[in-house]
């Protein structure tokens, strides 16, 4: 009896100062960067602007625990989501490395690529539009991220 009270203190102890491995999400507004939105990331996050030619403004935002987001935005052209999330699935499918859809909302997914067995990655794609703008929210150019990282970035912006 003596022993199981030293074990049931150490096993209290050993879980009480383990950390949540996840990054906690905090709200980040991009107004600042003229995108009238904001998202929730790491507070690590860093955001970098750029510009595709004047048509397409662009933020990639990077931080801690494989937090990859590339938010991009532009006039909005056509303003059914549908419509382009739908277009969108079809690039996608046409990809060459592309393997399956994961999930799929009403205004974007989440897919596998997969180079080969060992070089699986997924990706996600979503589109919202406010006001007169376009706002596209996709894995970034660069990094590889697992299904869960994926989902889990996914969700960061879609339950804003």
């Amino acid at each position: 009896m003596k022993y199981f009270f030293y074990i049931l203190v150490c096993g209290f102890l050993f879980f009480s100062c383990q950390k949540d491995a996840a990054v906690q999400l905090k709200p980040l507004d991009l107004l600042s960067y003229g995108f009238p939105i904001s998202v929730m990331a790491p507070d690590s996050a860093q955001v970098k602007k750029s510009s595709l030619g004047g048509i397409i403004e662009e933020l990639t935002i990077v931080g801690d625990n494989n937090y990859g987001l590339l938010v991009q935005s532009s006039s909005a052209t056509i303003i059914d989501v549908e419509k382009i999330k739908n277009e969108e699935i079809s690039d996608v499918k046409e990809g060459r490395f592309f393997s399956k859809i994961i999930r799929e909302d009403d205004a974007g997914f989440i897919y596998e690529t997969a180079i080969d067995s060992s070089n699986v990655s997924y990706e996600f794609f979503y589109v919202k539009i406010q006001g007169d703008k376009d706002f596209r929210f996709r894995t970034p150019y660069t990094g590889t991220y697992s299904q869960d990282e994926a989902l889990r970035i996914y969700e960061s912006f879609i339950k804003k």
